[in-house]
């Protein structure tokens, strides 16, 4: 059966590398900061199932967190407020840590990144929906030590990260999107990361392949100038690019390009080795 493609396939950037990585940030409306969509019940469901099930391990906030928490959580339920009404998934409120009290009204997790000697630390986050890591491995750490398992990211990208979050202007939030590929449709995955063999063996088993995007949104607090880092995570089958072969083109090239390139540090691909062709099968005869 044929699956409609989501709309947010129009946002990614599939450049092949080299450069590997780029901040590829875009202005963002604060009328459209955050999203509710057709998944807004099941989420929050399962957000409220996680935070009582394993609340330890999907929220965490450092002490100096406190203030800048506050400050999200006035800034999240004014927004929710004035697009959606009163918040309905906010109870008992005040016995809450009010970043874990933002985190409850919308199906973005929430990540609050404090200034640090020039650089941006996580001090406290909601993070029900990871994808291949753990909260209490990066909490507390800057931005280079969080992301230094990236490939690439020390060298093309982590001065440039903390100089933009330096410059982030309240009157200037930013949006950008990623992309990974993904053998489930789990939204709650810390671990472990897919390998080429984590995934069917050929394209019989294409059903079972799944593009995971996390919209990303970074928005300057105008009184404690914390940074608050959103993660809207939305998926879909990748059979659903047989309707956007463009899109299947260019997504191929940039897998066989991290191919060569991993191949060349020995280190393994994340996605099945027969998926670019079934992508562009031309372009691989």
């Amino acid at each position: 059966m044929s699956q409609v493609p989501p709309y947010w396939l129009d946002e990614l950037a599939l450049h092949p590398g080299p450069p590997w990585l780029s901040m590829g940030v875009r202005t963002l409306q604060l009328e459209d900061w955050l999203i509710r969509d057709e998944r807004f019940e099941p989420e929050m469901a399962l957000k409220a199932h996680l935070l009582s099930t394993r609340h330890d391990e999907v929220f965490a906030a450092r002490t100096g967190a406190g203030e800048a928490s506050g400050e999200v959580l006035t800034l999240v339920q004014a927004w929710v407020e004035a697009h959606h009404g009163s918040p309905r998934h906010l109870a008992a409120a005040e016995d809450l840590h009010p970043l874990d009290a933002a985190g409850r009204l919308v199906q973005e997790d929430l990540c609050l990144m404090v200034a640090d000697e020039g650089s941006y630390r996580l001090e406290a986050a909601s993070l029900c929906f990871p994808s291949h890591w753990r909260l209490h491995d990066k909490l507390g750490h800057s931005l280079a030590a969080i992301h230094q398992p990236v490939p690439h990211y020390a060298a093309e990208l982590a001065s440039k990260v903390d100089r933009f979050f330096g410059k982030l202007r309240v009157d200037r939030p930013v949006q950008r999107r990623n992309l990974s590929i993904h053998n489930h449709d789990e939204l709650y995955r810390p671990e472990p990361h897919e390998s080429p063999e984590s995934f069917p063996a050929d394209p019989s088993g294409i059903d079972e392949v799944w593009l995971r995007s996390e919209r990303q949104t970074l928005v300057r607090l105008p009184r404690t100038r914390a940074v608050l880092f959103t993660i809207k995570t939305q998926q879909c089958p990748v059979v659903a690019l047989r309707d956007r072969p463009a899109i299947a083109r260019a997504l191929a090239t940039k897998l066989r390009a991290e191919q060569s390139d991993l191949a060349a540090r020995r280190e393994r691909i994340p996605f099945p080795r027969w998926l670019p062709d079934w992508l562009d099968p031309a372009a691989g005869l």
